[in-house]
């Protein structure tokens, strides 16, 4: 499995970024845990992607208004989509995402190696970067939700796979940039540093008779 959820998150996290649909996003941010069984026990190649989760079973002409029973279904979510293991990856991900965000900026107000314009547009790409996780995350809500969205099983299928797609691009460019943010700020810390001592070098060197 891609990821892992870390048990360390911190509620107050949460609440602060999901700042619109809050119960609902909250619920669904304490399923995390559970959402660990998926991650730890799904296999790649699950048995639900092969067979496409794509037919509606007990539909036989004469024994149901068909297309009332059929819109019915669509509207309903198939169990085994909520326990699809790109769910509980998307989740992981946004979660990790999360975690970067934060220990970034604070390693960075630590560091007092950036200026404060640095410091505000790496907030900035931050700041755009969760906007667009929440959208996924609203988005996979209503994937994953009865009553929300009219749609085939490998429709929602399909379209939870391409929010993973997203939500990966998204991790591996959040890994990045704050990867590179932190080696910007310990490369100026250590310029300062040679600076320092540098000085102190000269200083010394004055002080002898």
């Amino acid at each position: 499995m891609l990821l892992a959820v870390s048990g360390s998150l911190q509620a107050q996290t949460f609440k602060e970024w999901f700042r619109q649909k809050k119960t609902q996003k909250e619920y669904l941010v304490q399923q995390i845990a559970a959402l660990q069984v998926y991650i730890g026990y799904a296999k790649k190649g699950y048995r639900i992607a092969k067979d496409g989760l794509n037919t509606i079973g007990g539909f036989t002409r004469g024994e149901f208004d068909l297309h009332g029973e059929f819109i019915g279904s669509l509207k309903k979510v198939n169990p085994e989509i909520k326990r699809y293991e790109k769910v509980a990856d998307i989740i992981a991900m946004q979660v990790r995402i999360v975690q970067n965000h934060n220990r970034t900026l604070r390693q960075l107000r630590r560091s007092d190696a950036l200026s404060g314009n640095e410091l505000a547009y790496v907030g900035r790409v931050f700041g755009r970067l969760l906007d667009d996780c929440e959208k996924t995350l609203d988005e996979l809500i209503d994937l994953t939700t009865d009553g929300r969205l009219e749609m085939k099983d490998d429709e929602r299928m399909a379209r939870i796979d391409r929010l993973y797609l997203d939500m990966r691009d998204r991790y591996t460019f959040t890994q990045g940039f704050g990867n590179d943010a932190r080696m910007l700020a310990a490369s100026r810390k250590k310029e300062q540093m040679d600076i320092l001592t540098s000085r102190e070098l000269q200083d010394i060197k004055k002080e002898q008779p």
